[in-house]
């Protein structure tokens, strides 16, 4: 029986892949923007600062491109005849599957923090930057930031982000595993459309549930990284905005507990039903 640190390095391995190509596109098109952007004049403000903006600009959509393709990956790996017939666990596999992506996925976070400061060293130099710093965060430096911190806010807020990463994982693969067992009980000729149609049905469902929840998450989200990072700036004191988190608390709570209910759900549909491609 394979060991779950075996599993898990294997798929680290082929995911590692994914996150250094994605990362090499990036400084790619994040030097081609600049560069247009310096040419044409694009962005307001230092043109020191273009390259800056431009990796600003499109980190957040190389973030979405990974989730989609290690999504795509992930139900390669559940679908693979190779891992499917391989002496695995199906707790193993699914948990060396999600915990490979999200560490990846880390990964590729720290790469566009670094590319991200490696831009912005030009603007440093420049007197425009620190006006504008002293002018928004002054007010923080004033009340001494590091003092006024809340280290666990800003590690729930990080916890939140993950965790929501996972249940998107978790989600699309149950939609996967539902529409595979709905489908083999029905004729060949029309397995393949109903496996669609099953998919496109809870795939809109999931569609319309995070649509009502984003307001509740984003709000929780924000309050953790106000309280956490920038205390000094709000409007409420310590005590209104402590006392508010009580509600983001909640949320993380709850998203951990529809997470580990997924989970439940999700090995016991990968151990009895779903079948490898062959």
């Amino acid at each position: 029986m394979a060991t779950f640190s075996s599993i898990f390095k294997e798929l680290t391995k082929s995911k590692v892949r994914l996150v250094c190509r994605l990362a090499i596109l990036q400084v790619i098109v994040g030097i081609l923007l600049g560069f247009w952007a310096l040419f044409n004049s694009a962005f307001e403000g230092e043109s020191k600062a273009y390259f800056l903006v431009a990796f600003l600009m499109i980190t957040p959509l190389f973030d979405i491109a990974y989730l989609a393709l290690s999504i795509r990956k992930n139900e390669e790996v559940y679908s693979s005849q190779t891992w499917r017939l391989a002496p695995i666990k199906e707790s193993s596999l699914l948990f060396a599957n999600l915990l490979s992506a999200v560490v990846n996925g880390l990964y590729l976070v720290v790469l566009q923090i670094g590319m991200i400061l490696a831009s912005g060293i030009l603007v440093v130099g420049t007197n425009e930057f620190w006006k504008i710093t002293f002018k928004n965060f002054g007010s923080i430096g004033e009340g001494k930031l590091w003092q006024e911190m809340h280290v666990m806010d800003l590690l729930s807020s990080i916890a939140l982000i993950v965790l929501i990463g996972i249940f998107i994982y978790l989600a699309v693969s149950l939609i996967n595993f539902t529409g595979k067992i709905v489908s083999d009980f029905l004729p060949e000729r029309i397995s393949k459309l109903v496996y669609f149609l099953v998919v496109v049905l809870l795939g809109c469902i999931g569609l319309i549930f995070l649509i009502n929840t984003y307001d509740v998450i984003f709000t929780s989200l924000t309050g953790f990284l106000q309280n956490g990072m920038f205390l000094t700036t709000l409007s409420k004191d310590a005590s209104d905005v402590r006392s508010d988190l009580t509600s983001n608390y909640l949320t993380l709570f709850i998203v951990l507990g529809v997470n580990i209910i997924l989970v439940l759900v999700n090995i016991t549909l990968l151990k009895k039903y779903h079948e490898a491609r062959i």
